[in-house]
């Protein structure tokens, strides 16, 4: 038997012909993209979370209303019938948010690798 995890956008093509079976998402709820497979800790593994996410970043001392206003326009395109349904076509789901909501997203992110990086034993360079 052949196991992998890999980002639903890289393997729906494989999913929907069959060639592959998912078996559990790593997110800790089910996704639309995949509604009928349970998350990893519904199959056993509780507590398991791991999320591909992307951001846009600008940066430091760009000032606040620039920020707020690439913020506001780019929420408004995440939000666009088309873009929704582009991005869910190829198991992507648009979050959005403040800057803020993405800044503590962003810090909490560090803190969990940081944690699992410690606990494994990797070193730093």
């Amino acid at each position: 038997m052949q196991l992998g995890i890999f980002s639903a956008n890289s393997v729906l093509p494989h999913i929907n012909s069959g060639r592959l079976r998912a078996l559990g998402v790593s997110t800790t709820r089910r996704t639309p993209t995949f509604p009928d497979v349970p998350t990893i800790a519904e199959a056993g593994v509780p507590g398991y979370e791991v999320v591909q996410w992307s951001g846009i970043y600008a940066p430091a001392g760009t000032p606040a209303e620039i920020v707020g206003k690439l913020n506001r326009q780019i929420n408004e395109v995440l939000r666009l019938p088309d873009v929704v349904d582009r991005l869910a076509k190829v198991g992507v789901e648009p979050a959005g948010g403040t800057s803020q909501q993405f800044g503590a997203f962003t810090a909490a992110e560090v803190r969990k690798w940081a944690k699992v990086i410690a606990v494994a034993g990797i070193p730093r360079e």
